[in-house]
């Protein structure tokens, strides 16, 4: 499978499996609390290739815009939801455990989770596995599973840090397929669970991976994993050791969202700057266009040119930060009428790519941890420059060389909320600020108040002992 599937960059999509790969349809049928047997799915080798594929398929359908579009919610940049009860209720930060939306995102990541760990469970089950597979599919796994875990508890729990020995409550911790609902985990306890996995993708992995993860991807992780733990040095060198690898370039076009067509393969549009991400539209199949939808989320809530009321749309707070200068070309990614600012990044395109890790966003994390640091000012001013280069023009509106930590951080953070808009990442950053002391608020409340936290569904209170989070107050 992963030879006949090695020209299609990142997430090939494992829908249309049972197309593609004979039995696949067995694989997708499970539901998480299920207990697979050997002689009901797993086999052989290609038994697991096919679930790890699956797992793909889930991921690549949790960010395809839909944890991306909650997370926005969550912050400063999005203003009040066109119509849907359930965004409304994430913009009002009032989320319950019957919240369809939220529930099925974090049922969806726990759904990949368990995939995960059914082929690292499963591996004494089959005969012709040899170790190089054996390394690779669990490598992979581990991969998709700390992914899963880190998406639930930077959206399920308050930050790293929040507590000095981060014994406040995370999200239940799954390493096992077969065991019973549990109750959450500690933020310790979770986050030493993640970065395991990650390092040992990262170890075993190679540096390209054809469509799946590989060893960049996993730094790519690593660099904002270890931000958000305010470890600099650590967060500093893995977006270094991806920078410095020379396979990916920035781009110039202010366009990471690479659309295709039936007659542009999906798998041969890819952005430079990804280091991992969806491949969503057009794949070869037997001679035919086989289309892949993967980008549906982004494209239903936000996409402005054929829809005169879009779900989401930018707040004034957005609105007037491109306001401040009119050379920045990144201004085009807002249409305004003075009352309602629309999105237009992904106006004209139906099925494009979407870029999870990329280098604009590496580069300027690796600027901020300088910052926070005390290091090499010089490589933080660089990595600004360089953004600002794109959106600007050369040199009409760099960061002076002179300038000191408090500048280049301040500089940082502004490109970077700006270059990650409708990505979720801008979240991540409002719980960093507001755990390292400084007077963070959403749309004019505290930015841990009870009901900041995305509440946990009706069904994981089946485990003894489960606490979920408080609710309302964020008024």
């Amino acid at each position: 499978m992963q030879t006949t599937m090695k020209s299609l960059r990142l997430f090939a999509s494992a829908a249309g499996c049972a197309l593609l790969l004979s039995g696949c349809d067995r694989m997708l049928e499970f539901e998480p609390g299920d207990v697979i047997l050997a002689e009901d799915a797993i086999n052989n080798a290609d038994d697991l290739q096919r679930m790890l594929n699956s797992n793909y398929d889930v991921l690549a359908n949790l960010l395809n815009g839909r944890q991306q579009c909650i997370a926005e919610l969550l912050t400063d940049n999005m203003a009040r939801p066109y119509s849907s009860l359930d965004y409304t209720a994430v913009w009002n930060r009032e989320t319950n455990f019957f919240t369809p939306t939220t529930g099925g995102l974090y049922t969806d990541f726990y759904y990949a989770i368990y995939r995960a760990n059914v082929v690292v469970d499963s591996f004494d089950l089959v005969e012709d596995l040899d170790d190089v597979t054996r390394l690779r599919l669990e490598a992979e796994s581990r991969f998709v599973r700390a992914v899963c875990h880190w998406y639930l508890v930077k959206m399920w729990a308050y930050p790293y840090g929040y507590t000095t020995d981060n014994s406040h409550l995370g999200v239940p911790l799954r390493t096992d397929a077969v065991e019973p609902p549990s109750p959450r985990a500690t933020v310790a306890d979770v986050y030493a669970q993640i970065i395991a996995d990650l390092e040992f993708a990262k170890a075993n992995l190679p540096q390209e991976n054809g469509p799946y993860a590989s060893s960049m991807a996993a730094s790519g992780f690593l660099a904002h994993i270890h931000f958000m733990r305010q470890d600099w040095n650590a967060a500093q060198a893995e977006a270094e050791r991806v920078i410095g690898s020379g396979l990916f370039v920035l781009d110039n076009d202010l366009d990471r969202y690479e659309a295709g067509s039936d007659s542009v393969l999906a798998g041969e549009q890819i952005n430079p700057e990804t280091v991992f991400g969806i491949t969503g539209g057009y794949f070869a199949v037997d001679g035919d266009s086989l289309l892949n939808d993967r980008s549906s989320a982004f494209r239903d809530n936000f996409r402005q040119d054929n829809n005169l009321n879009p779900q989401l749309t930018f707040s004034d707070d957005i609105n007037d930060l491109f306001q401040l200068n009119a050379a920045d070309d990144r201004g085009n990614w807002i249409e305004s009428n003075g009352v309602v600012h629309k999105v237009t990044r992904f106006d004209d395109k139906q099925f494009f790519n979407v870029p999870v890790i990329h280098l604009t966003g590496l580069h300027l994390l690796r600027a901020m941890s300088i910052a926070e640091n005390g290091g090499d000012l010089a490589t933080a001013i660089g990595d600004i420059n360089a953004i600002r280069d794109r959106a600007f023009g050369e040199d009409l509106n760099d960061l002076p060389a002179g300038s000191g930590a408090a500048e280049v951080l301040a500089a940082a953070r502004e490109e970077y909320r700006k270059e990650t808009l409708c990505e979720g990442w801008a979240l991540d950053h409002v719980k960093l600020r507001g755990v390292m002391g400084e007077p963070e608020t959403v749309r004019g409340a505290p930015w841990d108040c009870p009901g900041s936290l995305l509440q946990f569904p009706n069904s994981s209170t089946t485990a003894a002992g489960f606490v979920l989070n408080d609710e309302g107050g964020c008024l």
